[in-house]
C-alpha cells in the first residue's frame, strides 16, 4: 500500500480533527500517540480503529494488527501532523473514548489544568483502583497529551467528565497544604464506604465550600522550606494511603 502523502486524504482530515477537543466530543474519539502507550492501551482493552504510521514501522503495524484496528501507512510530514508532540514517535491512533461511569469504587476528583498533571492522576488511579472523575473546565481528560502521560491508564479505569462533585456520594477527603491531619491518618479510616480523594487547582487549590463540606482535610508533611507539593504528587499519596488501608482491611 503507498503511503498517504496528502493532508487532505478524507481519514487523515478526521484523525486531525480529533486534535480539538470540539472535534473529539463531536465524534467520541481521541488521538493515542507512540508505541508504548498504544500497546498499554490495547492491554486495558481500547477499541482502536486506525493506526497511522510510517512505512517501515513494524511495531506500529504490528499493534495495528493486534488490535484488529485498520494500518494505515503515512508519509513522514502527515505524521508529523498528525501528533500533538513536536518530535513524535509514531504510530498515531484513532481510538473510541470509552462510556465512563463511577460505580462502587473509590474516586479521585480534580480539578487541573496542567496536562501532564491530569495524565499521571488518571495513571495513578488505574494502578491503585480508583477512578477518575473531573469538571467541566478542567484539562480535558481525553486529550492526547492527557493520555500520553497517562501511559494508557485511561483505558484500565473508569474517567467521567464532566462530573459534579455533589453528585458523587462518599466520604470526601480533601488534600490541603496546611491546616489539615497527616496523611497518615487516611490508615486509620473506618471506610466501608466509598471515598473520594479530591485534589484542587495548582494555582488556586480547592474552593472553600469544597473543604468546608468535606468529611476530612490531610496535609502531606513536609520537612525545609517547600511550600507544597506538585498536585499530582499530593493526590496520588492520598490514593496510596487510602488504597494501603483498602488492602489492610482485606488481608
Amino acid at each position: 500500500m503507498e503511503p498517504i502523502r496528502s493532508l487532505r486524504n478524507e481519514r487523515i482530515a478526521e484523525a486531525l480533527r480529533l486534535r480539538r477537543s470540539r472535534g473529539r466530543a463531536k465524534t467520541g474519539r481521541t488521538l493515542i500517540e507512540g508505541p508504548n502507550v498504544l500497546a498499554d492501551a490495547i492491554g486495558g482493552g481500547a477499541n482502536v480503529e486506525r493506526v497511522f504510521g510510517l512505512p517501515d514501522d513494524a511495531e506500529g503495524r504490528g499493534l495495528a494488527e493486534r488490535a484488529g484496528a485498520e494500518w494505515i501507512p503515512v508519509v513522514a510530514d502527515v505524521l508529523d501532523r498528525l501528533a500533538p508532540s513536536e518530535h513524535p514517535k509514531g504510530p498515531v491512533s484513532v481510538a473510541v473514548v470509552p462510556h465512563g461511569v463511577i460505580g462502587d469504587r473509590d474516586v479521585v476528583w480534580f480539578d487541573l489544568a496542567d496536562p501532564g498533571n491530569a495524565g499521571t492522576l488518571v495513571r495513578t488511579a488505574a494502578a491503585l483502583g480508583f477512578d477518575v472523575a473531573s469538571p467541566t473546565g478542567a484539562a480535558d481528560l481525553w486529550a492526547p497529551k492527557v493520555i500520553r502521560a497517562g501511559a494508557g491508564g485511561h483505558f484500565q479505569t473508569s474517567v467521567v467528565q464532566p462530573a459534579d462533585l455533589s453528585e458523587i456520594s462518599g466520604f470526601k477527603i480533601v488534600a490541603v497544604p496546611r491546616g489539615g491531619r497527616r496523611s497518615e491518618a487516611l490508615r486509620d479510616l473506618d471506610i466501608s464506604t466509598r471515598c473520594i480523594a479530591i485534589i484542587g487547582s495548582e494555582s488556586h487549590g480547592l474552593d472553600s465550600q469544597i473543604v468546608d463540606s468535606a468529611d476530612l482535610a490531610v496535609t502531606i508533611q513536609m520537612s525545609g522550606t517547600v511550600e507544597s507539593l506538585n498536585a499530582a504528587v499530593s493526590g496520588a499519596i492520598v490514593m496510596y494511603e487510602l488504597a494501603l488501608r483498602r488492602h489492610e482491611t482485606h488481608t
